[in-house]
């Protein structure tokens, strides 16, 4: 197995574990709840993309969609958007 790929399986483990504990947590009738929603949408989409091109040996691709899926993650956690565990060494905190 190559470098690309064994970062690829290593990063799909981590989020995985993200996604666990990763919730939405505005209010059902804040303005921000539609946004919110949205952003989880991506990061499912950009993740499932991702164990799609890893799965076909596109690793490349696959870590690119990792990337993108991670962003939205930690964007919506330094927006207060999502609920997270706390842990600091898996999501990116404002303060």
């Amino acid at each position: 197995m190559d470098q690309v790929s064994e970062r690829v399986e290593k990063y799909l483990t981590f989020e995985s574990e993200a996604l666990k504990i990763l919730s939405i947590c505005v209010p059902e009738n804040s303005a921000l709840r539609l946004f919110a929603e949205s952003s989880m949408e991506m990061i499912h989409s950009y993740f499932e993309d991702a164990r799609y091109f890893h799965e076909k040996g596109d690793n490349l691709n696959a870590l690119s969609a990792l990337n993108y899926s991670y962003g939205w993650i930690d964007s919506g956690v330094r927006l207060g958007i999502f609920k997270t565990d706390g842990d600091y060494k898996k999501f990116t905190f404002f303060k």
